[in-house]
């Protein structure tokens, strides 16, 4: 299929330091690559306010791009968070209805319906103007996509992605080599993760790499829990450092798809992590990973002793399978399958 519209795309780019690139960014950077690909004809305009001295001048920036290109594309796709949805879609989608194009918006992440339920009259009220005046909207995950059909019947599920890497098979030997791949933070488990590493033995191998963000994660800290940090990773070095490992470790606090889930599936990788409601969308239990309660360690513990040397050839072989749901090319076709 080839879609004949020129696209603007809107979402948060790389910064200087891809080290520090969240999930957010390298989903939209993948989108634009897949659109080369494609030889689809698009403009991408940079949303990411780490690019920019604040967000006042991220609004400034990008609307007065979006404002001076709008005549030239036949429509404009969004890639935001929440907040890109209430600053920046309002305004995106009225001057598009002004020139007669089209918009579809994409949430990244989950939660947004805890985040619209918890929201003032106000930023209901632009939430939904925005849901329903767009023509499409994408969401990640389907419990999301569900809950907002309700505003607009062209509703569908754009799951996190990730390139399919030549080269990548299952694993069959297991080593009790376990990878934490995520940024050092409370939110993201890794203090439950490090109490669990404490009251594990010498025989499991767990090694902790990604930015931190809360200053007590020094690599002092870390090594004081019977596991050390290896520091942040391009996102290059992501797929190697997986390769290297069994298991990748995420005890998240919430998560819409976590890509480095995706990414370890990539690899034929399996996942210990917690059962929240979009991981349990994505994983499951015995077959292509473990979910285990979320702040709890006693079960995190539990969970590590779960993978054995008899079942883990299986489960790496499912999760390596498990990938064709989330083959950015693929997904990237029928999103713009959607739009036309």
């Amino acid at each position: 299929m080839q879609n004949k519209k020129k696209i603007i795309a809107i979402g948060p780019m790389y910064a200087d330091d891809m080290k520090a690139a969240g999930g957010v960014t390298v989903l939209y950077e993948q989108l634009l690559e897949d659109f080369k690909e494609m030889d689809i004809e698009y403009l991408s305009i940079n949303s990411n306010k780490n690019c920019y001295k604040n967000i006042a001048e991220t609004f400034f920036v990008v609307m007065k791009e979006f404002i001076k290109n709008v005549r030239k594309y036949d429509h404009t796709s969004l890639h935001g968070t929440a907040n890109h949805y209430i600053m920046i879609a309002p305004f995106i989608i009225f001057i598009s209805k002004i020139f007669g194009k089209t918009v579809s918006l994409r949430k990244f992440a989950g939660n947004f319906d805890e985040i619209y339920e918890k929201s003032d009259p106000i930023k209901k009220f632009l939430i939904r103007y925005v849901l329903k005046n767009a023509n499409q909207s994408f969401f990640e995950t389907k419990y999301l996509v569900e809950y907002f059909k309700k505003f607009n019947p062209n509703t569908f599920w754009f799951p996190n992605v990730r390139r399919k890497v030549d080269g990548l098979a299952p694993k069959s030997e297991f080593n009790k080599k376990f990878v934490y791949i995520s940024h050092l933070k409370d939110e993201k488990g890794t203090q439950e993760l490090l109490e669990a590493c404490k009251k594990l033995d010498d025989s499991f191998d767990v090694k902790i790499y990604g930015p931190i963000h809360e200053d007590k994660y020094t690599k002092e800290y870390v090594a004081g829990f019977n596991t050390s940090y290896e520091g942040s990773l391009s996102p290059i070095e992501v797929i190697e450092k997986l390769k290297e490992a069994d298991v990748l470790v995420l005890p998240s606090h919430r998560e819409g798809y976590p890509g480095i889930v995706i990414e370890a599936y990539s690899a034929g990788r399996p996942v210990l992590v917690t059962n929240l409601p979009a991981i349990a969308e994505i994983v499951e239990e015995g077959k292509t990973g473990v979910l285990v309660d979320v702040r709890n360690v006693d079960a995190l513990v539990e969970g590590f002793s779960k993978f054995n040397k008899e079942n883990y050839p299986q489960m790496s072989q499912n999760a390596f399978k498990a990938f064709e749901n989330f083959n950015s090319m693929e997904q990237t076709k029928i999103f713009l399958e959607r739009i036309s």
